[in-house]
């Protein structure tokens, strides 16, 4: 009876110790295994085996901020891995700057669309997306992904904003004496009016603030998440980002949402740029920049100001190559 309780003892501790080493081995959802902290460049590893055939999504560290919201202009950092051969086919740590994108709206593959609307802003997720939710039957041949494969993802969300979404500014007496006048809402278009005989500029002022943010000042090669309208000085509407954009070859008809595309000077190449200006201007503030002349599609000369809501500024990618 000793010896029988013996074997049992020494059976029940070895299942112990074989069951403690196999914890320290186990994998997340999903069979995925990932290392480092929120803002940190991730690594990726998985269990042997095929992959789920499912959409899985993991927080692995849930923010404090608000959670993010369809038709968002989300920015991000990021780390994409394919399953079948673990190759890390892009990221943005490397780069050293967040990238943005429209969610929730099909602007992205449809697994991010699932698996980051609702979440956290301040929040590390993993994803594990099939390829029916990823880039499909198509693969992208030119990142390496075939037309079945499951994608690993690790991204951590840095920042979300909206066209109503508030200036954290207060209106002020505007920096510059100017013939145009802003106003309305600092949460929806502002409302421009040019006053009649104004005259463009021989060349480009300084920034005229008309709400001062309570935000960082901007660096110089700064990328900004923003809104804005463009008038010509007759007073008429040029663009705006708070109209949808029509679907185009490349992709759907997007609704309207504040845009990455505004960079502070240097570019990559040191040249200067039309709002080099707002370096030093607050995040949150609303500014008038006058731009350099162009000609429309007609050759035409066009004379226009925009006036831009700062919601965020973040470091401007790394170049390739640099």
């Amino acid at each position: 009876m000793r010896k029988l309780l013996s074997l049992v003892v020494v059976a029940a501790l070895g299942s112990s110790l074989v069951a403690c080493g196999s914890e320290k081995d186990d994998f997340g959802a999903g069979g995925i295994k990932v290392t480092s902290d929120f803002g940190q460049k991730p690594t990726v590893t998985h269990r042997e085996g095929e992959p789920e055939k499912q959409l899985v999504t993991e927080v692995l560290k849930e923010g404090d901020g608000p959670e993010v919201k369809k038709g968002e202009l989300l920015t991000a950092n990021y780390l994409g891995q394919i399953w079948r051969d673990g190759k890390v086919f892009d990221n943005s740590y490397d780069r050293g700057a967040p990238s943005s994108f429209p969610i929730g709206v099909g602007g992205v593959i449809s697994g991010w669309d699932e698996g980051l609307v609702g979440k956290k802003i301040g929040s590390r997720v993993l994803m594990s997306i099939p390829a029916d939710k990823g880039y499909k039957e198509q693969g992208n041949e030119q990142a390496g992904i075939k037309g079945d494969d499951t994608l690993i993802f690790v991204v951590d969300l840095v920042g979300a904003a909206a066209n109503n979404t508030p200036l954290e500014a207060n209106p002020v007496t505007p920096s510059t004496p100017t013939k145009i006048t802003v106003s309305g809402a600092l949460d929806a278009e502002p409302k421009v009016t040019v006053a009649p005989g104004t005259k463009p500029p021989a060349k480009p002022g300084k920034p005229v603030v008309f709400a001062l943010g309570k935000g960082k000042p901007i660096d110089k090669g700064s990328q900004l998440i923003g809104r804005y309208v463009v008038y010509d000085y007759t007073g008429k509407k040029q663009a705006s980002t708070w109209d949808p954009q029509p679907a185009t070859q490349q992709a759907p008809a997007q609704p309207a949402a504040p845009t990455d595309q505004l960079q502070v000077g240097p570019g990559p190449n040191g040249q200067t740029g039309a709002l080099d200006g707002l370096a030093g201007v607050t995040v949150g503030s609303r500014v008038l920049v006058e731009l350099p002349a162009s000609k429309d599609q007609a050759g035409k000369p066009v004379n226009a100001f925009a006036v831009i809501d700062i919601l965020n500024a973040f470091p401007a990618p790394k170049q390739t190559g640099q």
